[in-house]
């Protein structure tokens, strides 16, 4: 059965990068899904960047508080923004 759907890989030890032991100790397990699903989400982009306008609609959509996404976004070096978008 053929997939719809990119693959990328990412390094098997992510939760030793102190950017990521910072996202968890602020956002707890939840921050560290959250961003590797922004990055699927970036990956889906013909650019690999989203807009910075959308990412209230992802929070909405996820049921989740749009200042947990605009803080893994923002605070933990993570992302980069240019042009009012995103990307990593």
């Amino acid at each position: 059965m053929k997939k719809d759907a990119y693959y990328f890989p990412h390094f098997s030890n992510a939760d030793s990068d102190p950017k990521i032991k910072r996202l968890k100790r602020v956002h707890g397990w939840a921050g560290k899904g959250l961003y590797f699903t922004l990055l699927e989400i970036l990956r889906e982009q013909t650019d690999f960047k989203y807009p910075i306008d959308g990412v209230e609609d992802l929070a909405y959509e996820w049921h989740i508080g749009k200042e947990i996404l605009f803080s893994i976004i923002n605070d933990f070096d993570l992302f980069s923004i240019e042009n009012n978008k995103f990307f990593s």
